[in-house]
């Protein structure tokens, strides 16, 4: 039977890459380097604030002697401006609004402040699905570590075997794993790697597929 979905947020719920890109670009901007397209900018989502501008000024050739310092700079471009390119993938609300109607406790874990999460799914109109949000900054460890997913499923009631793990990159498949949970990975998110060798239990093209295998899984009839 499953009872809870935690969900992943940037690649899987929402594709956030071009607000993202642009703080980004503001803060190389700023520092004299060059820019960053959105195909480049994908492939450095995932691992937190301070890895992605870690990223983006390595791939520039900047300095990170102060990431800190880039790093808060960045959130004062980004936080507050998240959702003026961010949007809902395809199928996301109509696929959310049928497992809460089946009864399903939703979650999000992301490795994105909880500041700038709680803003998109605010603006996005998502917010109303879930229960728990845990961001970035909201356990002591992220992703791929199981500290987040531990937090948002005891907020949440939920338990392992009755919960299910929605992302689109590795360390969703793994911190699912190391919390006790399947792991369903959608395949049109910000993987860097080939998403048939990260060891997901369900790979799905598109968020309503999630759909039918919840209900092999055991979820509740409308």
């Amino acid at each position: 039977m499953v009872s809870g979905v935690i969900f992943d947020l940037d690649g899987t719920l929402v594709d956030s890459a071009g607000d993202l890109q642009a703080a980004l670009n503001r803060l190389l901007r700023e520092h004299g380097l060059s820019l960053l397209d959105l195909a480049a900018v994908k492939m450095m989502v995932g691992d937190g604030v301070a890895k992605l501008v870690e990223r983006a000024f390595v791939a520039t050739g900047g300095n990170i002697v102060s990431l800190n310092v880039l790093t808060a700079r960045f959130l004062e471009f980004y936080e507050g401006n998240a959702t003026e390119r961010t949007t809902a993938y395809p199928g996301v609300h109509d696929t959310l609004s049928e497992l809460l109607d089946a009864g399903l406790t939703l979650g999000v874990v992301t490795n994105k402040p909880y500041a700038a999460t709680m803003e998109i799914l605010e603006v996005l109109k998502l917010s109303r699905f879930f229960v728990a949000v845990v961001g970035g900054d909201s356990a002591p460890q992220r992703k791929p570590h199981p500290d987040p997913i531990l937090k948002a499923m005891a907020d949440a009631r939920l338990r392992p075997a009755e919960t299910i793990m929605v992302g689109d990159n590795y360390h969703d498949v793994e911190a699912a794993h190391a919390a006790g949970l399947s792991a369903i990975m959608v395949t049109y998110g910000y993987s860097h790697k080939p998403p048939a060798s990260v060891g997901a239990d369900y790979l799905v093209n598109e968020m309503p597929a999630i759909v039918p295998i919840l209900r092999q899984r055991g979820m509740p009839s409308q």
